[in-house]
C-alpha cells in the first residue's frame, strides 16, 4: 500500500485530535507517549521517506516537510520525532540493500532513532566495526527499535562510518532535562565494544555528500542528495508548525486581552498590531525560504552533473534552513514579548511555543553562525574542496 502527498495530509488531519489530546502527556512523560506513536504508525507517517523497495512511500522532501509541520501544529513532540526518524529513514536508502532489508523488515514498524554527528569511535575489524562512545540528543530513543550512529576513526578522529544497530544493543542515559521540547526524549545513548557488521555501515563521506552507490538503486532520484543538507532542511519544518500554532494563539489571546489600567482592548493597540503583522511576515518568509531550498534539493537529486559533490547547493541549503529557523525564533520572541504577564504560565500555548522553538533552533545542523560562514565562504570562493 502506498500514499501520495494529499493522502498523507488527509491522514494527519484525521489523527490530529489524538495527537492534540496527548500533547501535554508527552511533555510530562518527557517522551512521545504510546498513544501518539501508535497513531502515527497506524497512519504510516514513518514511511513518507522510506524507500519504495522497502515498503515505503518514497515521497519528496516537500511532502515530508509539510507533513512534519502539520503535526507540529498540534503536537511539537510528535512532530520532532517524525522529523528525526523520517530523516534517518531517508538516510538508510544510502546503506547497503542488506541493511535496508533487515531494518525495514522489522516486525510492526521500523523506527530508527540516533545521532548523525560522529560523536563515537569505530575501529575496523574482520567483518565489520567495533563501536564505542556516547551520543547526545538521541531523539525518540524510547520509541525506537534501531539506532543510527555517526563514528569517527578510532585512531585519527576523522569522520569514518555511520552505522545502524538494534536499539537493545545500546544503553540509554536519561540526560534530557531541558528548556523546551521535553517530549522528544532526546537522551544520550552509550555503546561499549559493540560489533556492527560491515553491511550495516556506510562511509560517512559518501553519506554526507549523497554519493553512496546504494542511493542509485531506487525508484526515484530523491536519495541522491547530501544527507547533511537534507537533515538541515528537515529541522525548520517542526519549527514552522509550532510558529503557525503560536501565531494563531497570539491572535486569539490578543482579541480577549484588555489593558489593565485603561481597560482598552489590546486588539486596538497599534504596536500590538505591528508585532502581529511582523511575526506573520517572518513565519511566511521562513516558509518561502524552506520551499525554495526544497526545490533546490529536488534539482540536485535530478541533476546529471556532479551535484552530490557540489558544495554550492549544500552550503546554500544549510544557510536557508538556518535562516528560516532564525526567523521562526524571532517571530516567537516577538509574540511572547507582546503576550503579557499571563504568558509566563507553563500551561500557556504561547509560552510553550516560545520555549519549543528556542530549543529546536539550537540544533547543531542549523547553527546560525557556522551556516552563515560556510555559505559566505563558498560564495567568496574560499572553499578549496567539497566537504
Amino acid at each position: 500500500m502506498t500514499a501520495d502527498g494529499r493522502e498523507v495530509m488527509e491522514r494527519i488531519a484525521a489523527l490530529a485530535p489524538v495527537l492534540a489530546s496527548h500533547a501535554q502527556a508527552c511533555v510530562e512523560a518527557r517522551r512521545v507517549v504510546p498513544e501518539s506513536m501508535a497513531a502515527m504508525v497506524k497512519a504510516q507517517l514513518f514511511r513518507i521517506t522510506r524507500p519504495a523497495r522497502a515498503g515505503g512511500f518514497e515521497l519528496s522532501l516537500r511532502v515530508f516537510g509539510d507533513a512534519v509541520g502539520a503535526v507540529a501544529e498540534v503536537c511539537p513532540s510528535s512532530a520532532w520525532i517524525l522529523m528525526v526518524m523520517g530523516a534517518h529513514h531517508f538516510c538508510l536508502a544510502s546503506w547497503p540493500e542488506a541493511a535496508q532489508d533487515e531494518v525495514f523488515g522489522t516486525p510492526g514498524e521500523a523506527l530508527v532513532a540516533g545521532t548523525l554527528a560522529w560523536q563515537g569511535r569505530a575501529r575496523a575489524v574482520d567483518g565489520g566495526y567495533v563501536v564505542n562512545g556516547r551520543w547526545q540528543f538521541c531523539s525518540g530513543v524510547d520509541n525506537a527499535n534501531w539506532v543510527m550512529m555517526g563514528c569517527a576513526d578510532a585512531e585519527s578522529g576523522a569522520p569514518a562510518v555511520h552505522v545502524v544497530a538494534p536499539r537493545a544493543q545500546v544503553a540509554v542515559d536519561d540526560t534530557w532535562q531541558v528548556l523546551g521540547l521535553e517530549g522528544t526524549g532526546s537522551k544520550d545513548i552509550i555503546a561499549e565494544e559493540l560489533f556492527v557488521p560491515s553491511y550495516r555501515a556506510v562511509d560517512t563521506r559518501d553519506l554526507m555528500r549523497g554519493s553512496s552507490p546504494h542511493a542509485l538503486n531506487h525508484r526515484s532520484r530523491v536519495y541522491r542528495v547530501s544527507a547533511d543538507a537534507m537533515l538541515s532542511l528537515a529541522v525548520p519544518a517542526p519549527l514552522l508548525g509550532i510558529a503557525r500554532a503560536m501565531h494563531a494563539s497570539f491572535i486569539e489571546r490578543t482579541k480577549q486581552r484588555r489593558v489593565i489600567v485603561t481597560g482598552a482592548r489590546k486588539a486596538e493597540h497599534g504596536p500590538t498590531q505591528v508585532r502581529l503583522a511582523e511575526a506573520w511576515a517572518e513565519i511566511h518568509a521562513a516558509e518561502l525560504i524552506v520551499h525554495d531550498a526544497q526545490a533546490l534539493m529536488a534539482w540536485a537529486a535530478e541533476s546529471e552533473q556532479t551535484a552530490a559533490t557540489d558544495m554550492g547547493y549544500r552550503a546554500r541549503v544549510k544557510w536557508q534552513a538556518a535562516y528560516a529557523a532564525e526567523l521562526c525564533r524571532r517571530a516567537a520572541a516577538r509574540m511572547y514579548a507582546a503576550a503579557g504577564a499571563h504568558a509566563v504560565y507553563n500551561a500557556g500555548e504561547i509560552q510553550r511555543g516560545y520555549r519549543d522553538i528556542s530549543v529546536g533552533a539550537q540544533h547543531a545542523s542549523i547553527d546560525f553562525d557556522s551556516s552563515a560562514e560556510l555559505y559566505a565562504r563558498q560564495r567568496l570562493g574560499l572553499l578549496s574542496r567539497p566537504a
